[in-house]
């Protein structure tokens, strides 16, 4: 073993980790004095022990250690963004079947309101009524040369008796 140039010791006094110093004994030993215990670490271990206790270490560990812990919750949250994609898509079903069933009850009411705005022309064609004297909510009347007419017989919508108290 050779023993480092330590020249006056005021550089390297306070380096216990410095290299080529040889082994470690670190003892330790209780207030009351009666369990103690002695420890030697080798020169390979001191230099592990330098290592550990390095500022870069703290760095690149806590490094290390932040990238598991954020795919960690990335892994966590796959489960419940999986479920939300199903609900999701449930949803979009659902829509779908509702804007369908929306589409096809407009086209019934558009029919519903050209039946009806061609059995309204021929009563005021033969009443020869001006146009002023029609209701301000009528529907608008079509020319009868541009309507189709209807398969099978027009159907009035069913009215309901008033409600008495």
């Amino acid at each position: 073993m050779t023993t480092p140039d330590r020249g006056n010791g005021s550089t390297e006094h306070g380096n216990v980790f410095g290299r080529g110093w040889g082994s470690m004994f670190i003892h330790v030993q209780r207030e009351s004095g009666l369990a103690h215990r002695t420890l030697v670490l080798r020169p390979w271990q001191v230099q592990a022990l330098r290592l550990v206790v390095s500022k870069w270490f703290v760095v690149a560990l806590s490094c290390v250690v932040l990238s598991w812990l954020y795919f960690a919750v990335q892994t966590a949250r796959m489960p419940f963004l999986t479920r939300r994609i199903v609900h999701l898509e449930q949803d979009a079903a659902k829509l779908d079947t509702l804007q369908a069933t929306l589409e096809q009850l407009q086209r019934r009411y558009d029919q519903v309101q050209q039946m009806l705005s061609a059995a309204a022309k021929p009563a005021a064609s033969e009443t020869k009524s001006s146009p002023s004297a029609r209701a301000p909510n009528a529907a608008p009347q079509t020319n009868a040369s541009t309507t189709a007419p209807e398969k099978g017989p027009a159907k009035t919508p069913p009215t309901t008796p008033p409600l008495s108290y």
